[in-house]
């Protein structure tokens, strides 16, 4: 009950800062539009607490007029609802973070049948980057390819993004749940945190138009923990929920935010990535890419209470820098974090 009636205060309290905040930063929508100029197109939340500082709609992609309540593929920004997932179940008593996978999975081969939960998500399991998971009509088939992968590094030793990492973690969730990872999603992170924009892909699901076509695998329902999409209202949520205490309690939000693995900027923790912004502040990010045309992100600073969320399917700036990774930026140097 306790859960129920913080998420809805957060709610009503944002949904009156919709209301009045949206243009109490005239100069950040205008730095926005800069960029619609040369190319963006998107949504743009910024948020000092519950102050909605800037949350609008930017720009048109293929035909469509960008509206601040669009959905959007949001690639690995999606990998967090599984390590979330995870870190409820052990808060539940229902797993060990520290179980290596052979609990889970007794055919796992010697050489990742000790690799643990805890290396899973933070991507220092010793697994390399792969796509054999990816349309997979069952966990059975998607686990078995994933396992007969040959492994790149000894689990532990450090960093190594992988897209298997928290595919298994999504085949962990459902071998301890008993349901289907994006059922076991939908009733125990997206429904208490009453998101209504948010899901994984199926035929039905209607998204803002993409730079180019969606690929194949999002027009379907496969297996797994892939093919997320949310809108920034739901993200905003999703982020005060995990943080509040609503769902997670003070234990496992430390868990989640711990430091586990140096990565080029900054350390990898549970499914989301710590760092230090370029004023020196501490930051949480989370963030994800996909080749035609999704790019998307999350960055809050904890010490001022700002959240930072950008969604695009308008590809890259330049050949350096997605678009959400250039309008974050410019709002990050705008507000002086």
């Amino acid at each position: 009950m306790r859960s129920a009636v913080l998420i809805g205060a957060l709610l009503l309290s944002t949904c009156a800062a919709q209301q009045a905040g949206a243009t109490r930063f005239p100069e950040l929508q205008a730095l926005v539009e800069q960029r619609v100029t040369q190319g963006f197109s998107g949504v743009v939340l910024v948020a000092r607490g519950d102050d909605l500082l800037l949350f609008d709609g930017f720009g048109e992609l293929g035909g469509h007029r960008v509206a601040r309540d669009d959905a959007f593929w949001i690639a690995s920004t999606g990998k967090q609802f599984a390590a979330t997932a995870i870190v409820l179940l052990a808060q539940r008593g229902r797993l060990d973070l520290d179980a290596p996978l052979s609990t889970f999975f007794p055919e796992a081969p010697a050489d990742k049948a000790g690799i643990t939960v805890r290396q899973l998500l933070s991507h220092t399991s010793g697994i390399g980057q792969s796509y054999v998971s990816e349309e997979q009509a069952t966990r059975e088939a998607a686990v078995a390819a994933m396992l007969a992968e040959p492994i790149e590094g000894e689990p532990g030793d450090r960093f190594r993004y992988s897209n298997s990492n928290l595919q298994l973690a999504a085949a962990i969730v459902e071998v301890v749940s008993g349901v289907p990872y994006a059922a076991f999603a939908r009733a125990n992170l997206f429904e208490p945190a009453q998101l209504t924009s948010t899901g994984f892909a199926t035929p039905d699901t209607r998204v803002s138009p993409t730079l180019t076509p969606a690929p194949d695998r999002l027009q379907r329902a496969y297996w797994g923990e892939q093919g997320a999409y949310s809108s920034a209202a739901d993200l905003f949520h999703w982020y005060r929920t995990v943080t509040s205490g609503a769902l997670l309690n003070a234990n496992s939000i430390a868990t989640l935010f711990r430091p586990h693995a140096q990565i080029g900027e900054g350390i990898a923790a549970l499914g989301w990535f710590i760092g230090v912004s370029p004023q020196g502040r501490p930051v949480r990010f989370t963030r994800g890419n996909e080749d035609f045309g999704p790019n998307s992100l999350i960055y809050a600073y904890p010490d001022s209470d700002v959240v930072i969320i950008v969604l695009t399917h308008a590809g890259d700036a330049n050949d350096d820098i997605s678009w959400s990774r250039q309008v974050h930026r410019d709002i990050e140097a705008a507000l002086a974090l």
